[in-house]
């Protein structure tokens, strides 16, 4: 699924234009998408997103819904997610990779990979954070591990491992590194 790495690639543009324009108009905005969404979505040969998907694979739901959020706060300048409710992401999907990365890559006896091969458990433990995430208000967290459930169910990405529908390393790098600048 290359939507969302072509999210990216828009997110990326949105994100220059402001290092570049700190107070871009909307029209700017509308029109640097409307140049870049051609190069990155468009499958020819030498698209930037298919080099990067050669590279690395499908980024997982989280991300797609993250790249959502990310631009629509970049065009409109509201956020959709509280400061709490990043730092609760950050945090979480931080300690996540920390855990499962090297446990799924031989460091221990347990590997949680396997639990994500149509495992029942883990498909209702994330139903429930999901319902615990809307109770609290924490809406974007909700909608993510809801995403994740879905698409799973429908086998969007080419991974059979729910796993993969919920973190990338990607996602994780990134949050591990929100987490250290903050705490220093």
């Amino acid at each position: 699924m290359t939507l969302a790495l072509s999210l990216f690639f828009c997110w990326f543009s949105l994100w220059m234009l402001h290092k570049f324009s700190p107070q871009p108009n909307l029209k700017t905005k509308y029109l640097v998408l409307l140049l870049v969404i051609p190069f990155v979505i468009y499958p020819f040969l030498y698209s930037p997103v298919w080099w990067l998907r050669g590279l690395t694979g499908d980024l997982s739901i989280a991300s797609l819904v993250l790249l959502f959020v990310a631009i629509y706060q970049q065009l409109y300048a509201k956020a959709l997610i509280s400061h709490q409710e990043r730092r609760l992401l950050w945090r979480s999907l931080a300690l996540l990779g920390l855990v499962f990365y090297p446990l799924a890559l031989g460091v221990g006896q347990l590997d949680p990979y396997v639990w994500g091969y149509a495992n029942p458990y883990m498909f209702g433990v994330l139903l429930a954070l999901s319902l615990l995430a809307f109770l609290r208000q924490y809406y974007v967290i909700g909608i993510i591990l809801l995403a994740v459930v879905l698409a799973w169910n429908m086998q969007v990405l080419e991974s059979v491992n729910l796993w993969d529908y919920l973190i990338d390393p990607f996602i994780f790098f990134y949050f591990l590194g929100k987490v250290i600048r903050c705490r220093s």
